[in-house]
């Protein structure tokens, strides 16, 4: 253990104080939340609430650190986060309690194709009364689900309705290892293969315009169930092929947008049934509404260097401009290149033509697509306008443990405000030095890594949260967001999981914690006002540090101080 002044003192150590003091000051100097001035201090009151709250959650992680080092437990962050949510009441405690009771002011880095809990997903597939759903029982594709029935000639064998499928022994079980990973796919030599089945599994259920929008509804409530009332959430492109609903707007070269409207009309269901119950919640939303961005995305397993695929990939973003320059401005946050970066396509493959390409264009002449867009192009005056301009890019990158994998380097380059896992940074020291620039005003010169804490350990990155380099970058200020990126395959609905396990994992204590919940809540406060965050003024951080005080964090500390008057006095 590390000796403390007072023991230096007694031996005459002098040095070795100097030194102690030099490196505290050092060590404790550095943490991401002193970007945001003010934020720490608080008023008498709020400062005992804090203290009090803080006491409270150190005896507790302090009782499993105990546990730990006399050898009775596996220090939880160790353990796999399936295997350890398995153990009953392995989360709850008084740390749980607090962060369920918590809002998280912000959801930022969530993908549509699994966002629903495995157990939300299980409870509306047991009771879909929609189009029958059949589930391929046999084969390479076993576990996937679709609409059709086999037709004839096919094996009849391989595929059955779902809800006989459910009848037989034992049948929820196995479904549900088809829709996550966990101890059942230990064995399996690469994770990612395990991962991209669960995908392919559910993909088609999605072109149900009814089961896209209940699918939605669920997921938006467990959010606000979770005191999450801002999402962005990372969707492709989807088509209806199963739609009874009328559509009312322009299609885009055979792309509906009606997928962005489902979205909308999924959260606004979910927002009436949420303030129906809001008192059994015990949690009336802070501004009466939940918020709702969407990052629309093309997969990294396009090659641009492919006039197919290049074409495509074009297509994609100009949608998602025209989009965003049209009927849905503020609904559209940005887009990104999502799937595995390891076998993926490099980020800078997409440089000349995608993110620096002119906008609506670099398509074969007299193509259908270069007419359209030469339209569109004159419409909105966009000759001579890059991508990139017009499209905020939010990529994934730097989740790898490849040194030779450079996509962090590109995202930096590209990325104006946030950028998804990151954690490889640590390891590109010139990426990380522009991440730490803003660290000491309250400016996002300094973008914010969306950091994925049970995602990264469930695909083997960190077996240890403990060695999570995000805690490493949050120490030497980079800004950090926590996010739970795929709760359906992962089992970590909502973020009170993701805080346990880095609260858990670190020494940050509450401080990173708020400073985490602040951080998300800018990019609430910047969507809610559509104010552009290079454009900020002082007075509009001072407002939103106020509304995120009055609204979210003082009443918070209220209601942990009345549970503690109760429960634990």
């Amino acid at each position: 253990m590390i000796l403390q002044n007072d023991d230096y003192v007694k031996r005459g150590l002098m040095e070795a104080v100097i030194q102690n003091n030099l490196l505290l000051i050092h060590d404790k100097g550095q943490w991401f939340y002193k970007k945001w001035p003010r934020l720490a201090a608080g008023d008498e009151r709020e400062e005992a609430l804090e203290a009090r709250l803080e006491e409270h959650m150190k005896a507790a992680k302090s009782s499993y650190r105990e546990d730990y080092e006399k050898g009775i437990i596996a220090y939880p962050s160790s353990v796999a986060f399936a295997d350890y949510k398995e153990q009953g009441n392995a989360f709850g405690d008084i740390i749980m309690t607090m962060f369920s009771a918590m809002p998280k002011c912000g959801l930022l880095h969530v993908h549509s194709a699994a966002a629903l809990s495995v157990e939300g997903l299980m409870d509306l597939l047991e009771k879909w009364e929609g189009q029958e759903i059949y589930i391929a029982t046999q084969g390479p594709q076993m576990g996937k689900m679709t609409y059709k029935a086999p037709t004839e000639g096919e094996n009849p064998c391989a595929a059955e309705p779902l809800q006989d499928f459910l009848q037989g022994s034992h049948r929820k079980d196995v479904l549900k290892r088809w829709l996550t990973v966990g101890k059942h796919t230990d064995d399996a030599r690469y994770i990612w293969d395990e991962f991209n089945k669960i995908f392919m599994r559910t993909s088609e259920l999605f072109g149900n315009r009814d089961f896209y929008v209940e699918y939605h509804r669920r997921f938006f409530l467990e959010c606000l169930r979770d005191r999450i009332d801002y999402v962005e959430l990372r969707c492709g492109f989807e088509e209806f092929k199963l739609a009874e609903k009328e559509e009312k707007h322009d299609v885009i070269l055979d792309q509906s947008p009606d997928f962005l409207d489902a979205l909308t009309e999924a959260k606004a269901a979910a927002v009436e049934d949420y303030r129906k119950k809001s008192r059994q919640y015990g949690w009336e939303l802070p501004y009466g509404d939940l918020e709702l961005g969407v990052i629309l995305c093309a997969r990294r397993d396009l090659n641009a260097d492919i006039e197919q695929d290049r074409i495509k990939l074009m297509k994609k973003a100009d949608t998602a401009i025209a989009w965003k320059l049209g009927p849905y401005g503020n609904l559209i946050k940005g887009f990104d290149f999502v799937s595995e970066e390891d076998r993926g396509r490099a980020s800078y493959t997409y440089y000349q033509d995608i993110f620096y390409g002119e906008t609506m264009s670099g398509y074969p002449e007299k193509s259908r697509e270069g007419a359209f867009f030469a339209e569109k192009r004159e419409e909105y005056g966009l000759d001579g306008v890059l991508r990139a301009e017009n499209i905020e890019l939010m990529l994934h990158a730097g989740e790898s443990l490849w040194m030779e994998q450079e996509n962090i380097i590109d995202a930096k380059i590209v990325c104006r405000s946030r950028m998804g896992h990151g954690f490889q940074m640590l390891e590109y020291p010139g990426v990380q030095t522009c991440y730490q620039a803003g660290a000491y005003d309250a400016s996002l010169k300094a973008p914010v890594l969306e950091v994925c804490p049970i995602s990264n350990q469930m695909l083997r990155y960190f077996p240890d949260i403990r060695n999570h380099y995000a805690l490493m970058l949050m120490k030497l200020g980079v800004p950090c967001v926590l996010s739970n990126d795929d709760p359906q395959i992962l089992g970590n609905p909502g973020l009170s999981y993701d805080f346990w396990e880095m609260y858990m994992a670190s020494d940050g204590g509450l401080n990173m914690v708020k400073g985490l919940v602040f951080t998300a809540f800018i990019f609430q406060y910047q969507h809610r006002r559509n104010v552009a965050l290079d454009n900020w003024t002082e007075l509009d951080y001072n407002k939103c540090l106020e509304d995120f005080k009055e609204k979210y964090w003082r009443p918070f500390l209220e209601e942990t101080d009345r549970y503690f008057h109760h429960n634990c006095e």
